[in-house]
């Protein structure tokens, strides 16, 4: 399949759920190598504490995109049983190692296999980001008051799985470059305005 192809095979819902998701997981990490968080006190007056706050911000949204997936999930089966095969198939998976292995890539689209599931346990990680990020963003002192011991918690559990968000930002980044080197129509994920 060529990039140019008419025929894209993700629904419309799950491009923009990916659009929005990829930016805001994206920016999140970016935008943490640099951030200064001030968690004695919400004054911004640097460029470091513009970005964190931003990064809350932006952070919330991708929050809200990602109670839209686990909703889309939640009620659609089909995607359900591609992203978390609990009760199988576990051929398809088997087969995309297999493949791997020998240096051959399934085409992209959603189907089930190893690229599902592997996004599957992708959307468990940066949920987990944004449920404490979110719980972080809500617990932030207001006003001059001193950081409570809730937060002083939630900010460890924040950062606990932050590599491997990177880990698998980078890998997510490495296999569709992979793909668009096959000119397999990878970027068709990100034509948000065609039916």
């Amino acid at each position: 399949m060529s990039d140019d192809s008419r025929d894209n095979p993700w629904p419309r819902e799950a491009r923009w759920l990916h659009a929005g998701i990829a930016f805001g997981v994206t920016w999140q990490l970016f935008s943490s190598l640099w951030m200064t968080p001030d968690f004695q006190h919400a004054d911004y007056g640097s460029v470091t504490e513009l970005l964190f706050s931003t990064h809350a911000w932006i952070g919330l949204t991708t929050a809200l995109f990602l109670l839209w997936e686990w909703l889309w999930i939640f009620t659609t089966p089909a995607i359900r049983a591609q992203l978390f095969p609990l009760r199988g198939p576990w051929r398809p998976i088997w087969d995309d190692l297999r493949a791997l292995l020998r240096g051959r890539l399934r085409p992209s689209g959603p189907a089930p296999g190893l690229a599902a599931i592997v996004h599957g346990l992708g959307l468990l990680l940066v949920s987990w980001m944004a449920l404490t990020g979110t719980a972080i963003f809500f617990f932030l002192p207001q006003g001059g008051t001193p950081p409570g011991a809730i937060l002083q918690a939630l900010i460890p559990l924040h950062k606990a799985l932050a590599n491997l968000v990177w880990a698998y930002w980078i890998g997510h980044v490495a296999f569709t470059l992979l793909h668009a080197l096959r000119r397999d129509g990878i970027w068709n994920i990100f034509r948000l305005f065609e039916l």
